[in-house]
């Protein structure tokens, strides 16, 4: 896999969906399509526009089949798993940059060891077996990615949130699981029954 270059996670979806469906577009369970604003024709328009995403109704051409919703998750979450690894290895590299009383961040125990289960966490989760996960099992590896993201952004501090840094690809990458992967009430009880 490739390693995500920042900003670059609304072309990365767009590409997913293309994968996925032949050039086309997979619906939510919720009945909308997420990708980037210029795919589907609204740029500048929405909620997420100014990240370069869109979320509009889904359309009559979209796929919404269980083995495509399938595919594209397990997508999805290889997709927030490369964000992911490329933000530690930015991280890594920023803390590396900045020092304090005459040392560098990454000298700091605290910093080593969250970095670490950064690092661990991403080893572990890509060892999950992929083929016949339900939904509450990637909806369980979407939130754990979530958490993780959410590590590096405190380690980042506000530098994160800016338009150079890592926070806008691992915040789409949050919606976009949050958008697919979460378990409606008729899954769970589906999960339950099985």
């Amino acid at each position: 896999m490739t390693t995500a270059v920042l900003g670059s996670y609304p072309s990365l979806l767009d590409a997913l969906h293309a994968d996925v469906t032949s050039g086309g577009f997979v619906a939510s369970p919720s009945g909308c399509v997420l990708a980037s604003a210029e795919a589907l024709g609204v740029a500048g328009a929405g909620r997420f526009g100014r990240f370069g995403l869109a979320c509009v109704p889904v359309s009559a051409g979209s796929a919404h089949d269980d083995a495509t919703a399938a595919r594209f998750a397990e997508g999805l979450l290889a997709l927030q798993h490369m964000v992911l690894r490329g933000t530690l290895a930015h991280t890594i590299t920023r803390l590396g940059e900045r020092v304090s009383e005459g040392t560098s961040l990454l000298a700091r125990p605290q910093l080593q060891a969250d970095l670490a289960d950064v690092a661990m966490e991403l080893q572990e989760e890509a060892a999950e077996p992929e083929e016949g996960a339900g939904r509450d099992v990637r909806w369980a590896r979407h939130r754990r990615l979530t958490r993780t993201g959410r590590v590096l952004l405190r380690l980042l501090g506000g530098y994160s949130m800016l338009a150079e840094g890592p926070g806008a690809d691992l915040y789409l990458a949050e919606v976009a699981g949050n958008v697919y992967l979460q378990p409606g009430p008729d899954h769970r009880a589906e999960d339950h029954h099985a």
